[in-house]
C-alpha cells in the first residue's frame, strides 16, 4: 500500500571544504489517488535569504488598527446574507460571527470569525471556539441546502495568518458551498469508488488498519475519528484527521463536532511544541445528501512558513506547477510529536 522509491543525491558540498556528501531523497506515492511528494529532511537547514527575526507583536498591533472582524468594527463593515437565507443576515455563536465573503470565489462562500480577539497563536484557541464556529458554519449549509439543493458540494476551511494565504490576521475560518466537488475532492472520490470496486472493501478503513499495524504514523484514535501524519503529504507537518462513519462535512452531530474540536486543539499543542504559527486546515467531503461509495470524510492540515514580513514561501515550480509536494519534514517524526499531545490531558 505504500510505495516509496529511496535515491541519493552526490556533490562537493563549500560548507565543509568540498567534501563528498549524499543527501537522501524519498519519493512517496499516496496510497489512494496515486499523488507522488518528495521528502527531504536537509532541506531545513538551508539558507533562506529572506527570512530575519521579526517582532510578531508589532505586526498585530499594525494590523488590529480598523480590522474589520474586531467587534467594534464587524456590525458596520462586514457584508450580510439576504434576508430570505439567513434571518438578520449573520450567524452569531459563541465569539463566532458568520457572514458572505467581501470577495468570494464560490456562489456561496462566507466568513466565520473564530474569536473576538484579534490575534491568538496556535496554541491559544479554545475548544468552545473551534465548536462554535463549525455549529456556525453548518448553520449556513443548512439553510443554503434548503433552498439551493443543488448547493451539495461544502469545504470548510481555515488559513491561519498570511503566510497561508490570510489576508487579514484576526483568525477566521472560510465555508463554500456548490454544485461541484473541488478538483481534488472530484479525485479523491473517484479514487474511493474504484478502490471499492476493486477490492470491495473501503480504502480508509485498510488505511487505518496498516497504519495501526505499523504504528509509525498513526497518531490517535478519538471517538469515532482517526488522526496520522500522511505518508505522502500535501505539505510539511501535515496531519490527516479520518471519520469513520462520515460522508459529509453535514454529517456531522453535536458529539461529533465536540470530539473533532478536541482534537483539532490537540494538533495545534503539537504544532506549538513544533514551533508553528501559520497553517492551512480544508477537509474533503462528499455531497449533501448524496451517494459517494466508498468516501470518508477526512480533514488536512499543513504548516505554513513562519509569519515574517519577508520569508521563503514553501511553494515553488514543482509544487505550483507539477503537483509534486517537496517537503522538508518526515511524517514519521511529526507523528511522534502529535502522539504526545493526544496522550495528555
Amino acid at each position: 500500500m505504500f510505495e516509496k522509491v529511496m535515491e541519493k543525491a552526490r556533490f562537493q558540498t563549500p560548507l565543509n571544504d568540498f567534501e563528498l556528501v549524499e543527501q537522501d531523497i524519498e519519493h512517496r506515492r499516496d496510497p489512494l489517488t496515486g499523488k507522488w511528494s518528495r521528502v527531504n529532511i536537509q532541506r531545513s537547514q538551508r539558507v533562506k535569504q529572506a527570512e530575519s527575526d521579526v517582532d510578531l507583536s508589532a505586526l498585530v498591533e499594525k494590523s488590529r488598527v480598523n480590522c474589520f472582524f474586531c467587534p467594534e468594527n464587524i456590525e458596520a463593515h462586514t457584508p450580510r446574507f439576504k434576508s430570505d437565507l439567513i434571518s438578520g443576515g449573520f450567524i452569531a455563536r459563541g465569539e463566532t460571527r458568520l457572514f458572505p465573503n467581501m470577495f468570494p470565489f464560490a456562489r456561496y462562500h462566507a466568513v466565520a470569525t473564530i474569536t473576538q480577539n484579534h490575534f491568538q497563536r496556535t496554541g491559544e484557541f479554545t475548544q468552545s471556539q473551534i465548536e462554535d464556529t463549525i455549529f456556525a458554519s453548518l448553520d449556513l449549509c443548512n439553510a443554503v441546502y434548503a433552498k439551493d439543493s443543488a448547493a451539495k458540494y461544502v469545504t470548510f476551511n481555515w488559513n491561519h495568518l498570511f503566510p497561508s494565504g490570510a489576508s487579514i490576521i484576526h483568525p477566521h475560518m472560510q465555508i463554500t458551498l456548490e454544485s461541484r466537488p473541488t478538483y481534488m475532492t472530484e479525485k479523491v472520490m473517484n479514487a474511493c469508488k474504484d478502490y471499492l470496486r476493486k477490492n470491495n472493501r473501503n480504502f480508509w478503513t485498510d488505511m487505518v488498519r496498516e497504519e495501526k499495524k505499523l504504528g509509525e504514523r498513526f497518531i490517535a484514535a478519538m471517538d469515532g475519528i482517526n488522526y496520522l501524519t500522511s505518508f505522502s503529504p500535501f505539505g510539511n507537518n501535515e496531519v490527516i484527521i479520518i471519520f469513520e462513519d462520515k460522508t459529509a462535512f453535514t454529517d456531522l452531530d453535536r458529539g461529533d463536532v465536540s470530539n473533532l474540536s478536541k482534537g483539532v486543539i490537540k494538533l495545534l499543542g503539537g504544532y506549538e511544541k513544533l514551533g508553528v504559527e501559520s497553517f492551512n486546515l480544508t477537509t474533503y467531503s462528499g455531497p449533501i445528501e448524496g451517494s459517494a461509495p466508498g468516501m470518508n470524510l477526512h480533514m488536512r492540515i499543513v504548516s505554513r512558513p513562519q509569519p515574517k514580513p519577508y520569508y521563503t514561501s514553501d511553494v515553488g515550480f514543482m509544487e505550483g506547477l507539477h503537483f509534486e509536494r517537496v517537503v522538508e519534514t518526515l511524517p514519521e517524526d511529526v507523528a511522534k510529536i502529535m502522539k504526545k499531545q493526544f496522550k495528555s490531558n
